[in-house]
């Protein structure tokens, strides 16, 4: 079974996240990971990681992410994903509620 994070900025916030901030926030907790965006959405690779973090994107503005959790990966990895978004005064929640 899966298990997925929804990230989003606080209700009301002023929305000026780019996906240049998250690569930054990333690489300041020591994980490397590159933008790379497709036909199917805009997705940020982890290095490392088989997981994987889709971020919407309006007029170059991160609005929301959600990261999907592989059993390939180690559990850790789940906590350092929302370690960083809360590090750039993002709200992380799972399907019990905000962490």
């Amino acid at each position: 079974m899966g298990y997925e994070l929804y990230i989003f900025p606080p209700e009301g916030a002023p929305q000026t996240m780019t996906t240049q901030t998250v690569v930054a926030a990333f690489a300041a907790a020591g994980l490397q990971c590159t933008e790379q965006p497709d036909e199917f959405g805009h997705w940020l690779v982890i290095e490392g990681i088989e997981s994987s973090l889709d971020v919407t994107i309006k007029d170059d503005i991160v609005t929301g992410a959600n990261f999907r959790f592989v059993t390939e990966d180690d559990e850790s990895v789940v906590q350092s994903v929302a370690t960083v978004f809360k590090s750039i005064g993002w709200q992380v929640a799972d399907d019990e509620g905000i962490l």
